[in-house]
């Protein structure tokens, strides 16, 4: 299963999230050391009101790692345990973007986690981000909200967004994936960001609470998963369901995934790669 939503800053200040359909909303709270989204408590109590799953975010501004953290954590205050949580990693406005990435990321991220016993996220972009550093001492601890696009078209909801072959760099996957900037949903009338969390609502509360379900498959991709899939490694429906637990919605999108492709190449691509990482062991269980 997976969730639709949207994420926002000031620039949807007045957005009614109990008349726009999403399932979640991800609101900017925080940048820096002194700025406060001035629609932030507003926009979250709104969204908690009208029944939709919380996220919030704090924009890194390059500055002390643990004094930011501590800003958006005294802002935040009264959802810790209601949101999930994460940092915003972007060039913009941040002097430490591409001189301290990781180094920077891992401090405020350690330091949230550490002060709340939430597990907070980290945005940043598939190109610019995920595969110009080595992420994996992030990566193993915090999951990916990651950001691609394929065009500036108007669009809505997709389930199956576009993104390039390459990897996620350190991560095997985005977790919460923002596919576009000009998404037009109604009750609203300008763009929007989109995404797709490959979750459900209990396993978003459970990031949010700091209760994540412990991820059954740690060595395999969600497209390892899905070549086993096809091979009837999980079994099928609702067994196949329960066997894959939190990883089911993100291999079932790359199930369907490998099977639109009418050349076949990305299917017998995966295989090969399947086989060169686990052997045919595993398919033949």
């Amino acid at each position: 299963m997976a969730l639709n939503g949207i994420d926002g800053a000031s620039y949807q200040t007045g957005l009614n999230p109990a008349k726009v359909p999403c399932d979640f909303v991800i609101v900017k709270a925080t940048q820096g050391t002194t700025y406060i989204n001035p629609d932030f408590k507003r926009m979250a109590d709104a969204v908690i009101a009208a029944g939709k799953l919380l996220g919030i975010y704090h924009y890194g501004a390059g500055g002390n790692p643990i004094s930011e953290a501590n800003f958006f954590l005294n802002t935040i205050k009264p959802y810790i345990g209601k949101a999930i949580l994460a940092l915003d990693w972007e060039k913009d406005m941040n002097p430490a973007f591409g001189k301290s990435d990781v180094s920077w990321s891992k401090t405020f991220l350690d330091h949230v986690k550490g002060k709340t016993g939430v597990t907070p996220f980290i945005y940043m972009s598939k190109i610019s981000g995920c595969r110009a550093h080595n992420w994996i001492a992030v990566a193993r601890d915090y999951p990916l909200w990651g950001a691609q696009y394929a065009n500036n078209n108007l669009t809505g909801y997709q389930s199956n967004p576009w993104t390039d072959s390459g990897n996620w760099g350190a991560w095997d996957k985005a977790t919460i994936f923002q596919y576009s900037s000009h998404g037009r949903l109604s009750g609203w009338g300008e763009n929007l960001d989109l995404d797709l969390a490959y979750m459900d609502a209990k396993e978003w509360m459970r990031w949010a609470t700091g209760k994540p379900v412990k991820d059954p498959f740690p060595d395999k991709s969600d497209k390892d998963l899905a070549v086993e899939v096809l091979f009837n490694v999980h079994g099928v429906d609702d067994a196949r369901k329960k066997a894959l637990g939190i990883r089911w919605a993100g291999t079932q999108a790359q199930v369907d995934k490998l099977l639109s492709d009418k050349s076949k190449f990305p299917l017998i691509l995966a295989i090969q790669q399947y086989l060169k990482k686990h052997g045919f062991g595993e398919l033949v269980k």
